[in-house]
């Protein structure tokens, strides 16, 4: 049986990259520090094509951000 298996890493992100922390990324509102922090995880990716990364691709950068986005929402929908 074939097994596949992921090249090693080749390149280490910062590590504010690596997960998203409000503090980090100061704005006004919550939203705009999730902008702040996906663009630069973008120019990131962008600046390192065809490397594997913990950031992973393009792609990936989209879905996490989509990720938070939901997660606060539901949270503030809870919360009433």
């Amino acid at each position: 049986m074939a097994m596949h298996r992921r090249p090693p890493l080749t390149v280490a992100p910062p590590p504010e990259l690596l997960s998203f922390d409000p503090g980090e990324w100061t704005a006004d509102q919550w939203w705009q520090s999730v902008e702040l922090w996906g663009r630069a995880r973008m120019a990131w990716v962008k600046k390192h094509p065809n490397t594997r990364t913990e950031i992973g691709t393009a792609l990936d950068v989209l879905q996490e951000q989509h990720r938070l986005y939901e997660a606060h929402r539901r949270a503030e929908w809870e919360a009433g």
